[in-house]
């Protein structure tokens, strides 16, 4: 697939037009159908699932294997295969292999539920920061890096996604059940405070907007769009009701992340081309958009397959410490995204992404 860095983006200084800044992290057309456009997906899932046209257990096995566990592949693409990410991140990338033993020593001291309420907080945050990852790439993008700014656009972010979070574990008791006891009675509290903070923020985020478009400041467009892709639909799938929620929400929330994820990685992975000496397998894996796919889904197999079997198991020790010991999959993945996408600190990821 090839790519275009149509960093197309004008910000035009006349009267009325100067308040518009269109840069775009690949083109207009791919960041509007991957970054932004692939919300859809989400609301297709919801809709699939509420009104019982696919049924729980299949929706997020097909999920799971086919696109969520690929997605995780995708970041291991550019770092275990790559060879010169394996060089220059030796104790970063062999020490995370340490989240493999945590579940399963959690599990044998008995604390499997503190652990799996810890990974599941550990999950969703994850996919906030992943809004805000891009949120921060389209702001390098269109220069939009006043303080004020940065500060009320990452204050949105926190209380507007968290907000949606804690009402539905406030509400639903499946995903109550899940929490330690020892936290359950402020949910109702945490809740209406933070609902309080995202109304206050909204309202002064949305002022400083109208500040800059009064002042000629650009206004950032694609930051704009993220938003408003990302944010609604958080609220929207935290906040309808449908059954067996805690689980059923986690493939429909999270199939917009992959989809976003899948499309940056496939992006910054063209820097291997022709270039299989110096990165090794990285090359090879994404020398084809099929063969990318094919690794990802035979990764898929391997890491979401079995844990789909013990989810469907009866609860025992064995099926406790499969499942924990395959949540490192996914902390690995969590861990080493907080690590590797700094454009600032790592000047080959800006490069990779065309940031300059």
């Amino acid at each position: 697939m090839p790519l275009l860095m149509a960093a197309s983006a004008e910000v035009i200084t006349k009267p009325v037009a100067s308040a518009i800044s269109l840069r775009w992290i690949i083109s207009a057309r791919d960041d509007v159908i991957w970054f932004i456009g692939s919300v859809v997906s989400s609301y297709v899932l919801l809709f699939l699932y509420v009104w019982g046209i696919v049924p729980l257990v299949p929706m997020v096995a097909a999920w799971a294997i086919l696109i969520d566990a690929p997605h995780v592949f995708g970041t291991f693409s550019r770092t275990y295969f790559d060879r010169a990410e394996r060089k220059n991140r030796a104790r970063l990338l062999w020490g995370s292999l340490l989240f493999f033993a945590i579940g399963p020593l959690m599990v044998l001291a008995g604390a499997g539920l503190v652990f799996l309420f810890v990974a599941a907080l550990w999950a969703y945050y994850h996919l906030v920061k992943q809004h805000y990852g891009f949120m921060v790439l389209y702001k390098k993008k269109n220069g939009d890096l006043a303080r004020v700014d940065n500060v009320l656009d990452r204050l949105l972010l926190l209380f507007a996604f968290n907000y949606p979070f804690v009402e539905f574990i406030a509400r639903d008791p499946e995903a109550m059940r899940r929490v330690p006891e020892l936290l359950r009675g402020g949910a109702n509290g945490l809740a209406k405070l933070l609902l309080a903070c995202t109304i206050l923020i909204f309202v002064v985020w949305l002022g400083r907007q109208i500040q800059r478009a009064f002042t000629g400041e650009p206004l950032n467009v694609p930051k704009y769009l993220l938003l408003a892709a990302a944010i609604p639909m958080h609220w929207i799938v935290l906040l309808t009701p449908m059954p067996h929620k805690p689980i059923a929400i986690v493939a429909i929330l999270t199939i917009y992340h992959n989809f976003q994820y899948h499309r940056l990685i496939w992006f910054h992975n063209q820097k291997y081309a022709n270039a299989r000496e110096k990165y090794g397998a990285a090359e090879l894996i994404s020398r084809r958009v099929l063969f990318y796919v094919a690794f990802g889904i035979i990764f898929g197999i391997i890491y979401q397959g079995p844990r789909q079997l013990f989810n469907n198991l009866e609860p025992s020790l064995v099926t406790q410490l499969g499942i924990s010991f395959l949540w490192g999959y996914a902390f690995i993945h969590y861990y080493l995204d907080s690590k590797i996408w700094r454009v600032r600190r790592d000047p080959s990821v800006g490069k990779a992404l065309h940031m300059n």
